[in-house]
């Protein structure tokens, strides 16, 4: 078995087998790991959605996400918008019981399964989810202010390959 450095056990020497990106650094100190760049930048991004949601619509993020995503596929169930949304079903639950309270949507049954509740955006709701479209593009181009068209694009595209490849 060849030991790190690519000398085996025995003392042949065999040719150097690359383990990872960071072999040449003695170990991965944490401004150099890249996952964890990512989810501080996640995090970043996530407080400034927050902030802009919560103070400007007293919205919060799960909350905006379901609206969202009801209102681009018409209508739907909580099953329907754990993959759109990124959200558990007991935080979509939750979300569109606190949109249904402020009549940003409506529950109805599901004619075929009356177990299972069919979800859609009121008026008020594409109304709200109207105004906040219109804010977030600005906060978009100011968190990704210095980047260009190009680097956005790029941007965008490695983030969908890792998604895709962990089937997120």
């Amino acid at each position: 078995m060849a030991a790190k450095g690519g000398k085996s056990t025995a003392g042949a020497t065999s040719a150097p087998a690359q383990v990872s990106l960071f072999d040449s650094e003695p170990a991965i100190g944490l401004d150099n790991f890249l996952p964890l760049k990512i989810l501080a930048t996640a995090r970043l991004v996530e407080r400034r959605l927050v902030k802009a949601l919560q103070g400007d619509h007293g919205i919060a993020l799960p909350e905006w996400l379901v609206l969202s995503a009801l209102i681009e596929a018409g209508e739907g169930s909580v099953r329907d918008l754990g993959a759109r949304t990124g959200l558990d079903a007991v935080a979509i639950s939750r979300a569109a019981m606190r949109l249904t309270d402020r009549k940003l949507l409506k529950k109805t049954e599901n004619r075929q399964d009356r177990r299972l509740v069919v979800l859609k955006a009121t008026k008020a709701g594409r109304d709200l989810a109207g105004e906040i479209g219109h804010k977030l593009g600005p906060l978009e181009g100011e968190i990704f202010k210095g980047l260009g068209a190009s680097d956005r694009i790029r941007l965008a595209s490695l983030l969908a390959a890792l998604q895709t490849r962990d089937g997120a």
